[in-house]
């Protein structure tokens, strides 16, 4: 689901982007460092704009190399160290990371999600003593979504809930102090937190009515508006429900927004404004224009 969270690349500076790079190299380093080599194989661009964001409001400088990767070892990288920003978004990669494989272990067989697991059950515990209360908050939250979907729920709003409140909990970073200006910060990040939990599990429903379809999968927009294979194709019902949808995604991107707006950014302004601004907005078209099947205009 986190997959959709990138920056528009065309809209960024190369300093931009080596910057983006630089923390997603970081987080590499930072789950070497702590959780070893096999968890780095979790590692995707999920959790990057997480640890800009948090770090964006912390106005200490970072800790900046230009060092050689072993996996691209042929070109030297900007690499962000030493930064509990990162350490912690690394953290929250690694909770999602084994609770996805599980799930798709437990729903599709899947040998290889199966293999996965089992390596990340290992850190997994050593995440209940780095960051406790969220790994017993996501796994209860999560626990709760496989419920409405045995049960498929009939409601898009009340199936995204559990994702949404798991989302508003891990953008409340627990290094906050919860008086004066930390209980303020906590407040505005839970509520980005929270609409973009929204805008990610309705555009992951959105993206995923063909494969959920023939796969005979659980998605609640087939059961909420009531989807008739003998009546309508996916691409007819997709365009018959893309207006709803899109109000709804840009309603959720306006709050994201909005929120980010009341925070003070002291670093990683031009990054966290492309993805608030231009990247999510770009991915919402693209998944959306989906829907219009031959009509669709190119991207």
């Amino acid at each position: 689901m986190l997959g959709y969270i990138k920056p528009d690349k065309p809209e960024l500076k190369i300093k931009e982007f080596e910057i983006y790079s630089g923390y997603y190299c970081g987080i590499c380093k930072s789950i070497s460092k702590r959780y070893g080599q096999r968890p780095r194989l979790a590692l995707n661009y999920a959790s990057v704009f997480l640890a800009i964001l948090l770090a964006g409001i912390n106005p200490a400088g970072e800790h900046i190399e230009i060092q050689r990767c072993f996996v691209h070892p042929a070109k030297k990288r900007t690499i962000i160290y030493d930064s509990p920003e990162i350490d912690y978004a690394a953290d929250i990669l690694l909770l999602l990371a084994y609770y996805k494989l599980r799930d798709d272990y437990q729903d599709e067989g899947s040998k290889r999600a199966a293999i996965g697991s089992a390596i990340m059950k290992r850190t997994l515990n050593r995440l209940k003593v780095t960051v406790p209360e969220k790994c017993t908050y996501v796994g209860d939250r999560l626990a709760e979504l496989s419920n409405l979907e045995k049960e498929k729920c009939p409601s898009i709003d009340r199936s995204a809930e559990p994702f949404a409140k798991l989302m508003e909990e891990v953008f409340d970073y627990p290094n906050w102090k919860r008086e004066n200006n930390g209980e303020v910060l906590s407040e505005i990040f839970r509520r980005i937190g929270y609409h973009l939990g929204k805008w990610i599990y309705l555009i992951d429903a959105y993206d995923d009515i063909e494969d959920n379809f023939m796969r005979s999968s659980f998605n609640p927009l087939l059961i909420q508006f009531e989807y008739d294979p003998k009546k309508e194709t996916t691409q007819e019902f997709k365009e018959r429900i893309r207006e709803r949808t899109e109000r709804n995604l840009v309603l959720y991107l306006a709050e994201i927004a909005k929120s980010c707006s009341a925070l003070k950014i002291e670093k990683n302004q031009g990054l966290i404004e492309n993805i608030v601004y231009f990247g999510l907005m770009r991915k919402t078209e693209e998944i959306v224009k989906k829907g219009k099947g031959e009509n669709a205009e190119p991207i």
